[in-house]
């Protein structure tokens, strides 16, 4: 029998964390996974220019860390850092007519927020509920598209075929949300090297989204959580119940503990022991660069 392999790989600056899965029952079963440093300056996240400063070296990288494990598989997910782009959330009257029609709209509604002319732009979408006023909750993705284009080229001259690209803070999300009973109101806080994502949904539903970079230590964390929740607790009256989930990629978190407990007024719940399919599977890696997997993983699941 021939099993298809569901490829994901996560672009970090300093970093390729590449995973191969194949279906078991209603979910996947991680066969294999690489972790592959690169030069720091050879990706340099952006959302107006061309992210990779070494094109002929960053292929090769690729080619290294999927070689091993792709086997005759050239399709995968791609995960972007999440400063690449940006996720908007808005609101529209009514549903669009077409999906074409709707990516227009949103971009003449989100104009004054793009990093780039409309035209140069390549945006997608997913409604999400309608609020009580009956205006419609819509989640934006978008880049530059001479940025998304370099990657899409990049991958393709390695030898692949990007066919799902998307951010690493919802990749995240995509992996723990079919193994965890997050509740109806929670707070997913990722902390990847230096970037911190803060994602809070409300009755399950996206209702905020941040992404920064922070100093990594846990002060620097403690300063941009505080300023992110000044304006959520005066936005959404729920927000200071929900519950608070963290995935860390340091491996001392004792103080990143302290520092968001202090800054939340609540304990948070770390997301360690819910890493179940990346067990046993990468020999020699520190408990941090295995939790690095996830957003491979959540990004290769797209696909099954």
């Amino acid at each position: 029998m021939i099993f298809r392999n569901y490829l994901g790989l996560d672009i970090a600056p300093g970093q390729l964390r590449a995973i191969s899965l194949r279906r078991k029952g209603s979910g996947g079963q991680l066969t294999c996974a690489r972790i592959l440093g690169v030069p720091a300056q050879r990706i340099v996240p952006s959302l107006r220019e061309p992210n990779v400063t070494d094109v002929r070296g960053l292929i090769e990288n690729i080619r290294d860390v999927l070689g091993p494990l792709a086997g005759r598989e050239d399709r995968l997910a791609l995960s972007l850092p999440d400063a690449t782009g940006r996720i908007i959330l808005t609101e529209v009257e009514a549903p669009f007519k077409s999906r074409a029609e709707g990516v227009e709209i949103l971009k003449w509604q989100l104009k004054n927020s793009l990093p780039a002319p409309s035209q140069e732009i390549r945006l997608d979408y997913q409604l999400l509920a309608k609020n009580e006023q009956g205006r419609n909750r819509v989640v934006v993705a978008l880049l530059a598209a001479k940025v998304l284009q370099q990657y899409e080229e990049i991958v393709a001259a390695a030898g692949y075929g990007a066919a799902q690209i998307d951010f690493h803070c919802l990749n995240l999300y995509n992996y723990y949300r079919p193994r965890l009973d997050l509740g109806e109101d929670f707070i997913l806080v990722g902390i990847d090297g230096g970037v911190l994502s803060l994602q809070y949904f409300e009755g399950r539903i996206l209702a905020f989204h941040r992404s920064r970079e922070v100093a990594p230590d846990p002060a620097g964390v403690y300063r941009e959580v505080n300023r992110t929740l000044v304006g959520c607790r005066e936005r959404f009256p729920r927000f200071a119940r929900a519950t608070v989930f963290l995935h860390s990629t340091w491996e001392e978190d004792g103080q990143l503990l302290a520092a968001l407990q202090s800054a939340f007024e609540r304990n948070p719940v770390p997301l360690q022991s819910q890493q179940e399919i990346l067990s046993g599977h990468v020999f020699g890696r520190n408990p941090g660069e295995m939790r690095g997997l996830v957003a491979a993983v959540g990004a290769a699941e797209r696909m099954m």
